[in-house]
């Protein structure tokens, strides 16, 4: 069953499916090239596996922010994180309405296994191009392909197609940088607010 609300599912078990997605999250890392010092968004962590293997590599010189809009999963992620020493910076909000700000700029935006849970795919895109702290950053965007088997993840008709969304970003302003296929039936596609605009 398809729970577009991940709070029905329990913490748990979603932590559970991110631990094991993590060699995505190894790969995303090396795709758009985040290194020590970078300010990352992570858009969407729930409880947050991804969003710690991100804080190891940005290290103590840079900054991870998650924007999450359930309490339920900061409240989960808080837990989680006073277990060890971190430099996230949890903020409640949804990147459907708002993205963030007085946060500084972000090098990198993570958008990952998020789009298919939100109302508007088109919302949150055309946020992240209009804020002014995101303005700059790479934006890695990863879903699950419809095209591929099915057996993990949500349903194939909740999937967004990725030449959907390559047109939508497109159409907001965004320049394609790269995309391809990858393990764990995903596809990932990274961009850039195009600098004309």
């Amino acid at each position: 069953m398809f729970h577009k609300n991940l709070s029905e599912l329990g913490w748990e078990k979603v932590k559970k499916r991110q631990l094991h997605r993590l060699p995505l999250v190894d790969e995303w890392i090396e795709l758009i090239q985040m290194k020590s010092g970078y300010s990352v968004l992570d858009i969407g962590p729930g409880p947050g596996v991804f969003t710690q293997r991100y804080a190891k590599v940005v290290g103590i010189t840079g900054k991870v922010t998650a924007l999450e809009k359930s309490e339920e999963a900061i409240g989960y992620l808080t837990e989680e994180l006073k277990q060890a020493e971190s430099h996230i910076e949890i903020i409640l909000g949804d990147a459907e309405n708002a993205v963030v700000h007085d946060q500084g700029s972000f090098d990198i935006v993570m958008l990952t296994d998020v789009l298919h849970h939100t109302d508007s795919p088109a919302r949150v895109l055309k946020n992240l191009y209009n804020n002014r702290h995101t303005k700059n950053a790479r934006v890695l965007i990863a879903e699950f392909d419809p095209k591929s088997e099915g057996e993990i993840g949500p349903p194939l008709e909740k999937r967004l197609r990725e030449n959907d969304l390559y047109d939508l970003l497109q159409h907001i302003g965004f320049t394609i940088l790269s995309s391809g296929k990858q393990m764990f039936e995903h596809y990932y596609i990274i961009a850039i607010r195009n600098q004309r605009t």
